[in-house]
């Protein structure tokens, strides 16, 4: 899917004529907070860089992704993005079936039917109802047969929801003869690495975990993701392309690797602003925000409303917000609203309101 992502900011403003800057976007899942003054600082500082070829393997990045996570820098493959990653899996895994629960992230189904795989869906993903994660992993046992390529997106993508990693790791390890591939985008926003990640879990043959910057350290347009795993060696050593990350991307990732505390600030905002505005939402009639584990809320609209009529009436104002009709597992009757600033969230309550 090409097109149909959230943050079209560009498409938007050119049909508003407006200058981006005055889109307000809810539709993609970044950090809600601005870049800091040391993070800019430091990308001026190193502009010059730009002036000469890039890392050809990202080496330095690898190094300290490396350091901070205790993993062999060979099982470190840095990319332009986890979608490089996504869509380079089902070509080079040799597997012949793709196991995706839904609802979930479109690009697993996409990238996989690309490259002739079989899809086969599993879920749905369990609500805020734990008694159902149980019946969700068995689920996922019985599809995982060998030859198998799994995706995994942890917490998330739109619901929201979160699988305990150890529970997850318990899972993969007793399924050896299939490739899990778990996304951990959205992983930073629900907690410390050591009980978010399956990186602070022992390393598994068939597992790759997959990294993004752009989500947490809110910088998409950088385009920088990683997977790790020891089973990339056997994947991506003969399939890696030189100079795949820009040079300006390989610094700026370091640093942020390097600077734990901007994380842990960016859980501290959506820690005190997630409650605020999720009963804000919950208050308005017509709108059924579902508990989530990240700064964004899958929301459940009335029979009465259409996802694509309230997006379209919140386009006209500038505002955007991503309609979930396009996720398999979904209707027109769902939405999905990422967190920014306050003063942007009130507005974007005030306007629910007249319009709902």
């Amino acid at each position: 899917m090409l097109y149909g992502h959230g943050g079209d900011v560009y498409s938007l403003a050119r049909q508003l004529e407006r200058p981006v800057e005055d889109i307000l976007d809810f539709s993609s899942n970044v950090s809600p907070l601005p870049l800091s003054d040391d993070f800019i600082k430091f990308l001026r500082d190193h502009i010059h860089q730009i002036h000469l070829l890039p890392e050809v393997d990202s080496a330095g990045l690898r190094a300290a992704i490396s350091e901070r996570y205790g993993l062999d820098p060979d099982d470190i493959m840095v990319g332009s993005g986890t979608t490089q990653w996504i869509f380079a899996l089902p070509r080079v895994a040799g597997c012949r079936k793709a196991v995706i629960p839904i609802p979930t992230y479109s690009d697993y189904e996409d990238a996989a039917l690309r490259y002739g795989l079989r899809v086969e869906h599993s879920g749905p993903w369990p609500d805020a109802d734990t008694e159902k994660t149980p019946a969700f992993f068995d689920d996922l046992r019985r599809r995982a047969t060998p030859g198998s390529l799994v995706f995994l997106c942890n917490p998330n993508n739109p619901t929201g929801r979160f699988l305990p990693p150890g529970e997850l790791h318990d899972i993969i390890r007793h399924a050896p003869d299939a490739v899990w591939v778990v996304d951990e985008s959205y992983a930073q926003f629900t907690g410390p690495d050591e009980t978010t990640s399956l990186l602070s879990l022992p390393s598994l043959a068939n597992l790759i975990v997959l990294r993004s910057f752009s989500k947490i350290y809110g910088v998409p347009g950088l385009r920088l993701g990683y997977a790790a795993g020891s089973a990339l060696s056997g994947f991506f050593q003969s399939q890696g392309i030189p100079w795949a990350v820009g040079r300006l991307s390989q610094l700026a990732g370091e640093y942020l690797v390097r600077h734990p505390g901007i994380e842990e600030q960016v859980r501290g905002f959506v820690s005190a602003e997630k409650r605020r505005f999720f009963d804000a939402l919950r208050s308005i009639p017509g709108l059924d925000p579902l508990e989530s584990f990240t700064p964004f809320f899958l929301i459940r609209l009335s029979a009465s409303l259409s996802s694509t009529d309230l997006c379209n009436k919140l386009k006209s104002e500038g505002i955007l917000v991503r309609d979930c009709s396009n996720f398999r597992g979904l209707d027109q009757n769902f939405i999905r609203i990422g967190l920014r600033g306050r003063r942007d969230n009130d507005i974007l309550l005030e306007r629910l309101r007249a319009l709902v």
